[in-house]
């Protein structure tokens, strides 16, 4: 069983370190989608707003496919832990 958890130790580490570097990447479109809607509300314009929800959805659609991402590796995660813990 030490050789087992082992491996589910090293997978678990992995699995940390997808989340970590997912984590990572959900700071560009955040901050992307800040300032553009800080930017949009100094600018006080139609077309400055109508800019802002053009970048604000397609870094929305970016948070979305990267928190999706995060879903499915901590679920697989989960699965692993589950079967290892039915295997003792």
């Amino acid at each position: 069983m030490p050789e087992t958890e082992e491996l589910g130790g090293r997978s678990n580490c992995s699995k940390m370190k997808q989340l970590s570097a997912e984590l990572h990447e959900l700071c560009q479109p955040l901050t992307t989608l800040q300032c553009t809607l800080e930017m949009a509300a100094l600018t006080d314009t139609q077309e400055a707003y109508r800019e802002a929800m053009e970048t604000g959805l397609a870094e929305c659609r970016r948070l979305v496919a990267s928190v999706e991402s995060m879903r499915e590796i901590l679920h697989e995660t989960m699965r692993e832990a589950e079967k290892f813990e039915a295997d003792k």
